[in-house]
């Protein structure tokens, strides 16, 4: 398996000195967006924008603003949506959340554990996923169609 982005940036910020941080802060700003992320998830496994907005349930356009890079900083439950409507495993998810600074889903707390539960159980379907969480008094993900 290959070294992550994150890996090989842990590595480089032990190796380095106070002198080569603004080094170190270019490389960061050269991160890959949530566009180009979402972009590389979609050529790899095949994928449309429209697969992945109408499996999101969000709002069609809303989720072309996002995949398209206009919207530059979503909400957290809408991009939960679209990498669930995406398929994503968790280390894809987790690593979306985090490009976007979004928090990632943390195992102590009960609606995040419950999210990724349903995603390890290759769950994909915001409906079901959303019914488990108000079984579990917990709060749906949002989006634009209401469960009823």
């Amino acid at each position: 398996m290959s070294e992550s982005t994150t890996e090989r940036l842990n590595k480089r910020l032990r190796s380095i000195s106070k002198e080569d941080f603004s080094d170190y802060l270019f490389q960061l700003k050269q991160a890959p967006s949530l566009y180009d992320f979402f972009n590389l998830y979609m050529k790899k496994h095949h994928l449309s924008m429209a697969e992945i907005i109408k499996n999101s349930l969000i709002a069609r356009n809303y989720g072309y603003e996002i995949l398209n890079g206009k919207k530059k900083k979503p909400s957290r439950d809408h991009l939960l949506a679209l990498c669930i409507g995406a398929h994503m495993n968790l280390e894809y998810t987790q690593h979306a959340l985090r490009i976007a600074k979004s928090g990632e889903l943390y195992s102590k707390v009960p609606r995040d554990a419950a999210i990724m539960l349903m995603i390890n159980q290759k769950e994909w379907n915001i409906v079901k996923i959303n019914e488990f969480l108000i079984q579990h008094d917990l709060k749906p993900i949002c989006y634009a169609k209401n469960l009823s």
